[in-house]
């Protein structure tokens, strides 16, 4: 089962990127079995950023543990065409499209490898059977896929589309075992990105129990913005005892 943590970025008082602590964090995170950690995404605002801040953290994180494990959410074609050049596969965001042909035009012109980051919230067309199919038989369907709001019926109906080589993340950890049976290759799961200690192990029965502990709490929150104010509270980086 693949893991995707979408990844903090700390910030000074100012605002600034906290370039220390920020490469602390992906250090830690680097010690942890997930198999990749998407920088940019909404849990840590990166749709509210700008693109000299999101090239900013791709090059930090690239820096320190380099570039096998990460992915960049692109916002926009500066951001795909810097992930790119850095060696990081880029997570392109479908935003503002307004039809399925406007969707195939932006796969066509990806570069490869690339993933998708699907959600009703950024783009009233989204990923669907129907379109993954018509991808797949025109050649252009990119590497892989996040993709929220989605139910397992919905999941098992993308894996029929796209095949066995496209990788397929479900954009919630609520229901893991579900998702995985429906034909999921992995989750991507917020509630795991403050790195608890010790962290979970790949069971899945733990790991599902980790990931409810702490989302029983954000549910609590109210909004996107409280969530990710109380996974920054729970996070608590801390610098490499050796330098290098």
């Amino acid at each position: 089962m693949h893991l995707m943590l979408p990844a903090l970025t700390f910030r000074t008082p100012s605002g600034d990127i906290d370039r220390p602590t920020t490469a602390a964090y992906a250090y830690r995170a680097a010690q942890t079995w997930a198999h990749r950690f998407i920088l940019s995404g909404t849990t840590t605002g990166g749709h509210q950023t700008s693109e000299a801040d999101r090239a900013m953290v791709v090059e930090l994180w690239a820096e320190t543990i380099g570039v096998d494990r990460l992915t960049a959410c692109c916002w926009t074609a500066a951001d795909i065409t810097h992930a790119t050049a850095a060696g990081v596969v880029p997570m392109i965001v479908l935003r503002d499209l307004a039809s399925d042909h406007d969707v195939l035009n932006l796969f066509a012109s990806l570069p490869r490898p690339s993933y998708l980051f699907s959600h009703p919230e950024f783009s009233p067309t989204t990923l669907t059977p129907q379109l993954a199919a018509t991808a797949q038989a025109a050649g252009i369907l990119p590497a892989a896929a996040k993709v929220s709001k989605v139910r397992p019926d919905t999941i098992a109906a993308l894996r029929t589309a796209t095949g066995p080589d496209f990788t397929l993340w479900d954009g919630t950890a609520r229901h893991i075992a579900e998702s995985l049976t429906a034909g999921a290759d992995g989750i991507v799961t917020a509630p795991l990105t403050h790195l608890p200690d010790p962290f979970p192990t790949d069971n899945v029965t733990e790991l599902q129990a980790a990931i409810d502990a702490t989302q029983h709490h954000l549910d609590t929150q109210h909004g996107r913005d409280a969530r990710t104010a109380a996974l920054f509270a729970m996070a608590t980086p801390r610098h490499p005892s050796c330098g290098g």
